[in-house]
């Protein structure tokens, strides 16, 4: 009996464990936060829009030379170099300029000595006036040959005229440099334009009285940050061969990605007067608008109490690709957040966190 007895408790032992087992596996592990990243929905007028494109050049660029011929004899700065206004960037051997300059301060100070004691002779009516007049002279001709040797030493170096980046090296150092030859490129790399050409079409619509059309700025592999545009200067003659107007675009400091002078870029010109019957769009990447039998659709982060976001799966109409990215005619609206990245591993109502986009 106490056999029995002692089976019947075992058993029920392990059918207590393994109630138990059961219980603690069988407790769902809490989810993980996913972070995703998102770009906000910007509505804008779809009518008249209309794309160029352009090419980036540096607002302020200038080929630096000597006035005066010599040998080079300090070349500090390189191609690439970041340089400060005024700073040093070339300099000839100066031997002869300051040999030179000694012996016109010595003949400038002998003629002024001269000169000096011809007026007192004059004044007293000792010296004639001519001799005076002659020795005036000299005393000109030596202060303006001073004022030329002093000129010609300064010439001999090369400073910085504003701060930029030295984007050529014409000359190695130790060569013989003629005047005027170039010996330096400085560009100022903070201000930038783009040019683009503009048909007849689009400048008659332009130049109406009160019309300033809206204009972004776009470049490869960066298509999604668009990037606003002033007009600076537009040409009033068209050029003869493809009669369009060069229009000059003033392009902000741009500090996410290097833009420099001779890439390409897209400019986008958006309406010259709003149209309150059209429709008002938003463009997206590419990858952030997926497909399926049912139709296109993106993954929106809806914002939630607790400080996240929810994944919420929405429909959209989509209209041309550009290079600013898909267009999309309905479905979202502005200030929205709609995902970029990963969204082959969310599903609808997931909690995700926004990534911070700067």
């Amino acid at each position: 009996m106490y056999k029995k007895l002692n089976l019947v408790m075992l058993v029920s032992l392990l059918v207590l464990q393994l109630s138990g087992c059961s219980k603690s596996d069988s407790t769902p592990e809490k989810e993980a936060i996913r972070p995703v990243r998102t770009v906000t929905v910007v509505l804008q007028n779809a009518v008249n829009t209309r794309e160029f494109s352009g090419v980036v050049k540096s607002n302020r660029r200038v080929d630096l030379a000597f006035r005066v011929g010599g040998t080079l004899s300090e070349l500090p700065a390189r191609e690439g170099d970041h340089v400060k206004q005024n700073q040093v960037l070339a300099r000839l051997d100066q031997t002869d300029f300051e040999i030179q300059l000694k012996a016109m301060q010595a003949d400038f100070d002998r003629s002024k000595g001269d000169f000096d004691r011809a007026k007192t002779l004059y004044e007293r009516n000792i010296l004639s006036r001519s001799d005076y007049q002659k020795l005036e002279s000299q005393f000109y001709i030596a202060e303006a040959q001073l004022e030329k040797a002093q000129q010609d030493l300064a010439y001999a170096t090369i400073l910085a005229p504003f701060e930029g980046y030295i984007t050529k090296r014409h000359v190695e150092n130790f060569s013989e440099i003629a005047p005027r030859s170039p010996v330096l490129t400085l560009m100022d790399l903070n201000s930038l334009l783009i040019t683009i050409e503009v048909p007849e079409s689009v400048m008659i619509q332009a130049q109406r009285e009160g019309m300033r059309p809206e204009m972004y700025a776009t470049f490869d592999g960066h298509e999604s940050s668009q990037f606003p545009l002033e007009i600076r200067e537009v040409a009033a003659q068209p050029n003869t061969g493809t009669q369009t107007y060069p229009v000059t675009l003033a392009l902000p400091p741009i500090r996410t990605f290097n833009v420099l002078p001779g890439m390409s870029a897209v400019v986008q010109v958006r309406p010259f007067e709003k149209n309150d019957d059209s429709t008002d769009v938003a463009y997206l990447p590419t990858q952030a608008v997926l497909a399926d039998s049912q139709g296109h659709y993106v993954f929106v982060a809806v914002p939630s109490q607790d400080g996240y976001a929810v994944i919420e799966r929405r429909p959209v109409e989509v209209g041309d690709i550009s290079a600013f990215g898909i267009q999309i005619t309905g479905g979202l609206s502005g200030g929205e957040e709609v995902v970029t990245a990963g969204m082959s591993k969310l599903t609808p109502e997931m909690h995700v966190l926004l990534m911070d986009k700067n």
